[in-house]
């Protein structure tokens, strides 16, 4: 076992738990972690003590300061690549180019956290971001995802905060996740313990990771919810989830303008909207039947219309971008195209936001 235990950190073997049980929000990064990241694409990984993948932040904010609050998923929290990597970390100095907010000095706080859905992201703005007194709220939303993680009936892990579409058209929340007995035993001092002497040991964290659920049912039901959500619902359920999303978005608005912040939504797009080879962006088409893959993004600006938001649709930007260059903004090594955004993808999405906020006028 020490053997083993010296081979792993030599050849740099990290998995640690990364998370921990939260009652309000399902889960969230365990504060003051700091481990490097090697599952997809390689970083090395600090948490603050909020929980949160970003620098340290007091919640009082300086007169000279203008801040910006990141809610969003995998894309936001960016595990996959370095910290000054993350189109979050890249904003300040683009937005500064364009003389966005004049002589204010820009601060962006990241609130992303993998695997979270609207709703999620909602009340991660009302029960923690909203304290660090944000000027601009900004919701990532996930194309490929985010509308299933919104479904109670669609998203196969129940262990999170839902909105339910009520009889009076009011979005109700239920948190009854966590009365659950599989959320309980995670949250005992025995998992609490376990996951503490994981963090010390490489063998342990092997062992963890070869007993969690396969991948794969996890990949497959990821792919599955892509294609659903890049042509328009095809049943009561899909519809259903769309109209939660809208109304979770909405909400959050209302929320961020309410407590005196601006909003702004960008929509990060699914991996294939943005493949540079338009020969497998069109068998996708055909694959689905639809005139082009662009249903989430013209769903999304129609909301912001009706509700007066500014929204930032990213995938009409990247994907003559990727074409033009034959750039891959999604995946590393041997998954280009597939995945999460590499590098390139976070500082083609940093531009494109800088850009459209400057335009908006700050």
């Amino acid at each position: 076992m020490l053997v083993l235990e010296i081979a792993l950190r030599v050849v740099g073997y990290s998995e640690p738990v990364w998370y921990q049980p939260d009652a309000r929000l399902g889960w969230r990064l365990r504060p003051w972690l700091a481990a490097p990241h090697r599952q997809e694409g390689r970083s090395f990984v600090r948490v603050n003590a909020e929980g949160m993948r970003d620098r340290e932040h007091i919640a009082d904010k300086e007169v000279d300061v203008y801040r910006i609050a990141v809610l969003g998923d995998a894309y936001a929290e960016a595990r996959q690549v370095e910290r000054e990597q993350a189109f979050w970390a890249l904003l300040p100095a683009e937005l500064a180019a364009c003389g966005f907010r004049g002589s204010k000095r820009i601060e962006v706080l990241n609130f992303g956290i993998a695997g979270y859905g609207t709703a999620q992201e909602y009340l991660m703005l009302e029960s923690t971001a909203i304290r660090y007194q944000p000027d601009l709220v900004l919701l990532q939303f996930a194309n490929g995802d985010d509308v299933r993680n919104n479904s109670f009936a669609l998203e196969p892990d129940k262990e999170r905060p839902f909105f339910m579409s009520g009889r009076d058209g009011g979005l109700h929340l239920d948190e009854s996740f966590n009365g659950s007995p599989g959320f309980r035993e995670r949250s005992s001092f025995a998992a609490e313990v376990t996951r503490k002497l994981t963090d010390r040991s490489r063998l342990l964290q092997l062992a963890g990771s070869m007993g969690e659920r396969s991948f794969i049912p996890q990949a497959r039901a990821a792919v599955d919810a892509e294609s659903a959500t890049l042509a328009a619902p095809r049943d009561a359920l899909w519809e259903d989830a769309w109209r939660v999303t809208e109304g979770l978005i909405a909400k959050t608005a209302d929320f961020a303008q309410r407590n005196g912040a601006r909003f702004a939504l960008v929509s990060v797009p699914a991996a294939i909207q943005v493949h540079p080879d338009p020969k497998l962006r069109a068998a996708a088409q055909e694959r689905l039947g639809v005139p082009d893959l662009f249903y989430p993004e013209r769903r999304v600006a129609g909301l912001a219309k009706r509700k007066g938001l500014l929204a930032v649709p990213l995938a009409a930007e990247m994907q003559p971008l990727a074409e033009k260059s034959g750039t891959y903004f999604h995946g590393f090594d041997g998954g280009k195209g597939r995945g999460h955004w590499n590098a390139a993808g976070h500082k083609a999405a940093a531009g494109i936001i800088a850009r459209r906020l400057c335009a908006a006028g700050g």
